[in-house]
């Protein structure tokens, strides 16, 4: 089941570890945005928040991970941690090793998100893209997740037992500035988002007035 960290490798170690039935949940929605799988442990009317956008329906959410995991093949989510916090919520330390893109990805309708083709690649952006170790909150209501989303926070690699070290350094620079998100992704693919068309509060796109600001330097 587990993937790093004190997670236990299947269902089973991981009740025998002491695991709850909702820590053994969150495990499987996080390994869940690939393949579309996180709508089984969510509610219809569940919302997630990437960093930097606003709650979303999930069936949105994953209408652009799933398409993300045929542009991406690889892509291995890794929950490195779960932490139940006073007020019900749990914390999670999770990472995202996106890999490479290996086929087209088509543009999401309803967002600034364009086409990326894969023979348009800038030399910089042919690499296995690792995102940082993100801090996620999730809340749980009748053994299905209600709302999931990123606080912003990142941590170290080097310091998070079972994470990838090999993050992505302009991925990586655009976190800690607080800009990371789909935003930044796309700026390394050498996309430079437009202002969402509509609705802005569906999800939000890199700062208008500062369009250039997620674009990855180009390659030398």
């Amino acid at each position: 089941m587990g993937a790093g960290g004190s997670i236990p490798a299947d269902e089973a170690a991981a009740k025998e570890a002491g695991k709850t039935d909702e820590e053994i949940l969150l495990y499987k929605a996080s390994q869940g945005y690939k393949d579309g799988t996180f709508a089984d442990y969510a509610t219809e009317d569940a919302e997630v928040a990437y960093p930097g956008a606003p709650p979303f329906p999930v069936a949105f959410m994953l209408g652009m991970t799933t398409k993300w995991g045929v542009a991406c093949p690889d892509w291995k989510s890794l929950c490195l941690s779960i932490t139940k916090n006073d007020d019900g919520t749990y914390t999670l330390l999770e990472q995202q090793c996106v890999g490479a893109m290996k086929a087209d990805m088509p543009a999401i309708e309803g967002t600034p998100f364009p086409e990326v083709k894969l023979d348009e690649l800038p030399d910089s952006a042919k690499v296995e893209m690792v995102f940082p170790v993100e801090e996620t909150t999730y809340t749980i209501a009748d053994g299905k997740i209600t709302k999931a989303g990123s606080t912003g926070g990142i941590k170290e690699a080097s310091e998070v037992e079972g994470a990838n070290t090999e993050v992505t350094p302009y991925l990586l620079e655009q976190w800690k500035a607080g800009n990371g998100g789909f935003g930044a992704i796309y700026g390394l693919l050498g996309k430079t988002l437009a202002a969402p068309e509509e609705p802005a509060e569906v999800i939000s796109a890199a700062p208008a007035e500062e369009p250039a600001a997620d674009a990855a330097p180009a390659a030398e």
